[in-house]
């Protein structure tokens, strides 16, 4: 048998790959971090939440079914959205680096990093133009009369029709007409355009 030898002696922390105190307090100082959890849940939510899920996502479920569609998309974002999410902000976390410094643990997947970039810098620039439009239409809409309201602005065409200028008619006869003409007021009424339609073209 072996002879027992006597205790060992504890390791310091550099001995076991970690770093000293003094390091992280300085990578702490260059890098920043979160005053508090609510700071991060909060740019998390800033992060997750924008403009797609106020405009985009109604119209994406009206279109592919209403109702029927929050079953399957459900099912997908507990299965598929919440655990990628998780998965990426907690290994964001813990390496603390970018997209592009995260990968180095796998070099493997590199690619991955370089096309979060890219999708990054595309959503960025249709984001910024949706934005303007947006302010664009919050400016706009300063005025005491809307200027998509009436008809009656250098930009609209002879086919286009307000709600407000069209009057009302009630009671009235009309007399026998030919079926051309009758199928020539079908075609001028399904060419009419709205002010609000003719002022974002």
């Amino acid at each position: 048998m072996a002879a027992a030898q006597g205790p060992v002696a504890p390791s310091s922390p550099e001995q076991n790959g970690a770093m000293p105190n003094e390091a992280i307090k300085d990578h702490s100082l260059q890098r920043g971090n979160w005053g508090n959890q609510i700071e991060f849940v909060l740019t998390s939510v800033g992060y997750a939440v924008g403009l797609g899920n106020v405009w985009r996502f109604p119209y994406l479920c009206y279109r592919n079914g209403g109702g029927a569609f929050m079953f399957p998309y459900f099912i997908m974002l507990i299965f598929c959205g919440i655990p990628l999410f998780f998965m990426e902000l907690s290994f964001g976390q813990f390496a603390s680096q970018g997209c592009l410094g995260v990968w180095r643990i796998s070099p493997m997947f590199k690619g991955v990093g370089y096309g979060m970039m890219v999708v990054s810098t595309y959503i960025g620039i249709y984001y910024n133009v949706v934005i303007c439009i947006a302010f664009y239409y919050f400016f706009s809409s300063m005025t005491p009369v809307l200027p998509w309201t009436y008809c009656n602005n250098p930009w609209n065409t002879p086919d286009c029709m307000s709600v407000l200028d069209n009057p009302n008619i009630t009671n009235g006869s009309q007399p026998p007409a030919l079926p051309g003409n009758v199928s020539q007021a079908l075609n001028q009424t399904l060419k009419r355009t709205s002010p609000s339609e003719e002022y974002w073209r």
